[in-house]
Formats: structure tokens, C-alpha cells, sequence
């Protein structure tokens, strides 16, 4: 489906087009804003993500910090957060002997406050921290212990959204429920653009179509819920590094 016909199906369901009419040039490029301003606002809702990357990046001797989104060091979409990370200590290594060992999730702004020193060097990071800051579209991730060598990788698992139509005619393909979903869904956000209001009949289908789309994104994108190490039996592990339980 491109741009266009999501576009035209969503003012048909609106009555701003009958049968055969087509839009004019000024209101699909209107709606086109309007679309990927939805697309955008979906990308931070969990149950919108409908899978998540494995995506592993090379770290450098003596470097710490890392940019990360499309152009940036880590070379992909800007996530809005990281589902969970590891460690690949020796990248070298043939495939069935490569070892992927999880770190801890990324540290809050306070737990990363509280490295002392964070120009500790090891022979690979155990802990990362990621500064969701936006310079250029690009945010920062900060890897402790600095690594040593040029052996290791940092393997990041990030939701991977809907990406914004880059023009009206290029054709994309979606998982099931997603076209029907945007149609409606977009539908609501055209109306007032337009002048029309909506009917109940339609308005319904957009709640449900995007409900079924949430349904089914739940068991790909729930995380589990986590408990701090302190108010379990056997207590946490003291990091002589941090002066921290964990």
C-alpha cells in the first residue's frame, strides 16, 4: 500500500471523496503530514512495536561513549528505549563458540550518577547507560567499564516501529492489522482537518482495529517486571566498583 491509497481510503471513509473522486494535491500532501505525524506517535507506544532487533556493534579500545541513531556510530533508528542488552567477549570467535553474556538494563540518570568512576577500564562493559538526549536525531550510550581492547561487542536488542512514508507513491507492506488500523485510525485524525465529524460506526472500528494490533503486539513487547535485588531472600551482590547492592 502507498501513502496515496491510505490517504484516499481514509477520506472515502470519511465522505470528504465519493467513488472516483480523487483529492487534490494540497490536501493529500496535508494528509501526508498528518499520517506520519501518527506513524511517529505510534513508534513510542510499546504495544505499537511489533518486534524487536537483535543488533550487534563493534566497541573500541579506551572509548566509552558511542552515538547511536540513523548516521550515528550504531547505525540504526534512534530507539526510544532499549528492551535489554549484551555482551559478545571475544568477536573473533567462530559463531558456535562466541559467547553473548546479558548485562544489566540500561542505568537510570541517578544509578549512572552514582559510578564514582566511570574512566574505569575492564576487559569488557558490564553496565551501560543511555542519554536519550536528541543532537541532530542522534542520542548518546555510554558503556562502563571502558573496554580495553577492540574485542568485544555490545549487542542491543531495540523495538523496531513503523517507519514514516518517505513519499506518496513508494508501496509498503505491513504486518496483519496494520493497514485496516491506520486507515481508521487515520480516518480520525483527517475528520476535524476536514470539517466532518465522525460516526460511531467508524469511530468503533478504529478502537477495535487498533486494539487488535495492541493484542496481538503484547507477548512481542510486554517486558517483566522486575524486583529490586534487596527485597529478595537471598539478597544482591555488593559491587565494590559502584559501593552498590545489585
Amino acid at each position: 500500500m502507498t501513502a496515496n491509497e491510505l490517504i484516499t481510503r481514509a477520506l472515502k471513509t470519511v465522505g470528504v471523496l465519493a467513488s472516483g473522486e480523487t483529492a487534490s494535491s494540497e490536501d493529500v500532501a496535508d494528509a501526508l503530514v498528518v499520517l506520519n505525524n501518527m506513524v511517529d506517535t505510534w513508534a513510542t507506544e510499546r504495544l505499537m512495536i511489533f518486534t524487536v532487533a537483535r543488533t550487534a556493534f563493534d566497541l573500541s579500545a579506551s572509548t566509552q561513549d558511542y552515538t547511536i541513531g540513523t548516521g550515528g556510530t550504531f547505525n540504526i533508528p534512534r530507539p526510544q528505549w532499549i528492551v535489554a542488552a549484551s555482551i559478545i567477549t571475544d568477536k573473533n570467535a567462530s559463531s558456535a563458540q562466541k559467547q553473548e553474556l546479558p548485562i544489566s538494563n540500561a542505568l537510570t540518570i541517578r544509578q549512572w550518577q552514582e559510578v564514582g568512576i566511570k574512566g574505569l577500564t575492564s576487559t569488557y562493559p558490564t553496565q551501560f547507560f543511555y542519554d536519550k538526549k536528541w543532537t541532530a536525531g542522534l542520542a548518546t550510550i555510554s558503556v562502563w567499564p571502558v573496554p580495553n581492547s577492540s574485542n568485544c561487542q555490545l549487542v542491543l536488542y531495540t523495538p523496531t516501529a513503523l517507519s514514516q512514508f518517505a513519499d506518496l507513491v513508494t508501496a509498503y507492506t505491513f504486518p496483519p492489522g496494520y493497514e485496516e488500523a491506520m486507515r481508521y485510525q487515520l480516518a480520525l485524525r483527517l475528520a476535524p482537518e476536514f470539517g466532518v465529524s465522525i460516526s460511531p460506526e467508524i469511530f468503533k472500528l478504529a478502537t477495535d482495529t487498533y486494539a487488535n494490533v495492541k493484542r496481538v503486539n503484547t507477548s512481542t513487547t510486554t517486558e517483566e517486571l522486575t524486583i529490586d535485588a534487596a527485597l529478595l531472600s537471598e539478597g544482591g551482590r555488593y559491587d565494590w566498583r559502584t559501593d552498590r547492592y545489585r
